[in-house]
């Protein structure tokens, strides 16, 4: 191949790579450069075959020569990548976690595969990451042709909290502790005492329930309550909180993880819908605790001197 030949067939490859619109003026330019440059090495080459060589070895590949002539395609923001991952990496984790729930509550201790559950899990993760993408990719085309106007600034996460909220949180969440201790009375103060007794049964818990893991969780309910009262008593989340908290929310979300592995109720569409609403609850708390980390660790590198 002569040195001609090498030259056409790498600016070639280069043009090929670009809109029609710029190829006859970048293959232009292009063969301009080369050629000063062969001319300046030439006469420290033995022959203008290797001077071509040596030249369009340090223009680097073609892909590479493209990429300077023509801005980006670029689907997702480079300012988005982090947050991308960070949320199909959190996504993967709740949604293998739903899977292992799944099979806690479909099946019986002899029958659970959790690996097959994992495995049954991947298309939701792929379709995760997809829904991800997609949606990244038109945010960054509405921010190119729609841009922002000016920053608007936003208050940096506090610790104090809102007395008002909490209370009402923690009046519902007492409420409800209540009405799972005494499922039968709040059933009859519901009802007015008219329900049958087929509903008051279908509310019994299993004895092995009563006899280890219900006490458990009520006392890490009562703990919690307990925690949030005292945070309502100082009106802000307090260092010692940003420690304790996340490892008893980590706790609980186990213990009920073991909840479900079991029979809770006597009725089975009682049990199967209450395990349910756990799972819920154990998905739910996990994002909660990741949000909760995430918040507070933002806040303390601002803040750090």
């Amino acid at each position: 191949m002569t040195a001609d030949e090498m030259i056409d067939g790498y600016v070639a490859e280069v043009v090929l790579l670009l809109p029609q619109r710029q190829r006859a003026d970048v293959a232009r330019e292009l063969r301009d450069l080369i050629g000063e440059e062969v001319a300046g090495a030439a006469g420290t080459r033995s022959g203008r075959a290797e001077a071509v060589t040596a030249v369009l070895a340090g223009f680097g590949r073609p892909a590479e020569v493209a990429a300077r002539y023509r801005a980006p395609i670029v689907v997702i923001d480079p300012s988005d990548s982090r947050r991308l991952l960070t949320l199909a990496g959190g996504g993967a984790v709740l949604i293998v976690a739903g899977a292992v729930l799944g099979e806690l509550i479909d099946h019986p201790p002899a029958q659970r595969d959790l690996a097959a559950a994992v495995d049954r899990a991947a298309p939701l993760i792929f379709g995760w990451l997809g829904l991800l993408v997609a949606w990244f990719a038109v945010a960054a085309w509405w921010r190119r042709r729609h841009p922002a106007p000016v920053w608007k600034p936003r208050p940096l996460p506090s610790d104090r909290i809102s007395r008002a909220a909490r209370t009402a949180a923690l009046a519902f969440f007492v409420a409800g502790t209540l009405a799972l201790v005494f499922p039968a009375a709040t059933l009859r103060l519901v009802t007015g005492g008219r329900a049958a007794q087929a509903a008051y049964d279908a509310f019994t818990f299993d004895d092995d329930f009563l006899a280890v893991r219900g006490p458990i969780v009520l006392g890490l309910l009562i703990l919690s309550l307990l925690l949030q009262a005292a945070v309502i008593w100082q009106g802000r989340l307090l260092p010692w909180n940003h420690r304790v908290d996340p490892v008893l929310s980590l706790l609980l979300c186990a213990v009920l993880t073991w909840v479900v592995a079991g029979p809770v109720y006597v009725s089975g569409p009682t049990d199967r819908t209450a395990k349910e609403i756990v799972a819920l609850l154990i998905l739910v708390s996990l994002a909660g605790v990741a949000f909760d980390l995430r918040r507070h660790r933002v806040r303390q590198a601002v803040l750090s001197r």
